[in-house]
């Protein structure tokens, strides 16, 4: 006879499965879903950990090289702000997206 387990979601299911075929407790963190923690403003991903500081952090950080090289004048300068602009939103995008409850 088999044995039956209830799966409460469907990254459920894909872990245990990985497990029956020889996944470790690293490999699931490496290729688990991405996670916001609304209560720590905490983000997982891909077993990664970033806290709340070190995504201020970085936001800050994108923001004021954008706006470095926004003053400069050369064509490549700007591209430089566009990849640092793109960065600072990607990471904003996250918080919005997370300040609205957990998301996978």
């Amino acid at each position: 006879m088999a044995i039956r387990k209830n799966f409460n979601s469907r990254e459920d299911i894909i872990q245990a499965l990985a497990v029956s075929h020889g996944a470790n407790e690293q490999d699931l963190k490496k290729f688990s879903e991405s996670k916001w923690d609304s209560g720590t403003g905490t983000y997982y991903s891909h077993g990664k950990m970033f806290s709340k500081m070190s995504i201020f952090r970085a936001k800050n950080y994108f923001a004021d090289q954008a706006a470095k090289y926004n003053k400069m004048a050369t064509s490549e300068a700007k591209e430089m702000a566009q990849m640092f602009d793109l960065a600072y939103e990607a990471i904003d995008a996250i918080e919005r997206t997370g300040s609205s409850g957990d998301t996978k």
